[in-house]
């Protein structure tokens, strides 16, 4: 087998996915390029099976779900591809057509743990097997098409995991908060896909926004908090991810209120399209009342909030309207 016939197979690393993941996948790389100039067709197949084993098991290790040492080969391939295969992306193919390929070429590249069984390397035999050159081409084809599938995929569904996003987004006691730049966010959230999130990341991530954004980190705001308070959209913007912005508008990391006019304006509003009693607004309004002190605030901000804040609880749906209501009576005994 000639390595230069497998030269429009480059796979190359995908920016966004960490060093540790790539070297992985790396290793596995340069063992089936070793194994190509060599001619060994018997590792080729070895090494092609390794490959997408490995790329596999750096989407489940992503997801936070590392592959059991103990799950088959079929099984790790599988469900790699169900995590990748609804990844959004502006340039990813979604359509019934293209995803039917992407499935066959999964079940081509998940074929080959029996292949590698019956002809690959990596047992000790009696007898040396006789390797067909087709046998050869097609474990590559079928190896590397998926390979090179999910690369693509990876590269989003890592930047969009909302365990990183939200240590990127406020630190913890080890990392500190990274920068974003202008459409950063926009572009995370949409790999995320918040929209299919469990709702606790929904809400989580909220809080993470909207504290990056109340510390006045303006792009965080222009790309992930601005877009929710100026929507009614529900589908695009959730309820627990709105509730997450209005906690974290209104208090930091270590619980210290954060209150001003605009946060508290920004929480309001944020909330307003919410028609139900699923998200717990009077605790985060009992926390408000509690913690709310005006100082440093004009009284034309004074009245614009209360002004907000009277809107809001005019036009908000049954169950949200009591505790605006008492929201709003406390901002007007503190501001007469």
């Amino acid at each position: 087998m000639n390595a230069s016939a497998y030269s429009r197979f480059d796979v190359t690393r995908p920016p966004l996915l960490a060093q540790e993941y790539w070297a992985s996948i790396e290793s596995e790389l340069l063992r089936l390029e070793r194994s190509l100039t060599a001619g060994d067709d018997i590792q080729v197949i070895g090494d092609a099976k390794c490959l997408v084993e490995a790329t596999a098991k750096v989407a489940w290790d992503i997801n936070g779900t590392p592959a059991d040492s103990n799950a088959s080969f079929p099984t790790v391939v599988t469900r790699a591809h169900e995590l990748l295969r609804n990844q959004p992306g502006q340039e990813l193919a979604h359509q019934s057509t293209y995803a039917a390929l992407a499935l066959q070429a999964s079940r081509m590249a998940g074929n080959l743990a029996e292949i590698r069984n019956a002809i690959g390397g990596g047992h000790g035999r009696a007898r040396k097997p006789y390797v067909r050159a087709e046998e050869v081409d097609l474990a590559l084809d079928g190896a590397l098409t998926w390979v090179r599938w999910a690369l693509r995929r990876l590269d989003l569904f890592a930047e969009g995991r909302p365990d990183q996003l939200i240590r990127d987004l406020v630190g913890s006691d080890t990392e500190p908060q990274k920068i974003f730049t202008q459409g950063l966010l926009a572009r995370r959230l949409v790999s995320a896909n918040l929209p299919q999130l469990e709702p606790k990341w929904q809400r989580s991530l909220g809080v993470a926004v909207g504290q990056r954004s109340a510390s006045g980190t303006f792009v965080v705001s222009d790309d992930g908090l601005s877009p929710a308070v100026e929507s009614q959209d529900l589908a695009v913007w959730p309820t627990q991810y709105r509730l997450g912005l209005a906690q974290g508008c209104l208090f930091d990391r270590d619980e210290q209120p954060t209150i001003w006019p605009a946060t508290l304006v920004a929480a309001v509003k944020v909330l307003a399209p919410v028609t139900n009693g699923e998200i717990a607004l009077d605790e985060l309004v009992d926390r408000v009342v509690a913690h709310y002190v005006p100082v440093n605030t004009g009284p034309g901000q004074l009245a614009d909030m209360v002004r907000e804040v009277e809107q809001a609880a005019a036009q908000a749906a049954g169950p949200m309207q009591p505790p605006l209501r008492k929201l709003e009576a406390h901002l007007r005994a503190v501001h007469p």
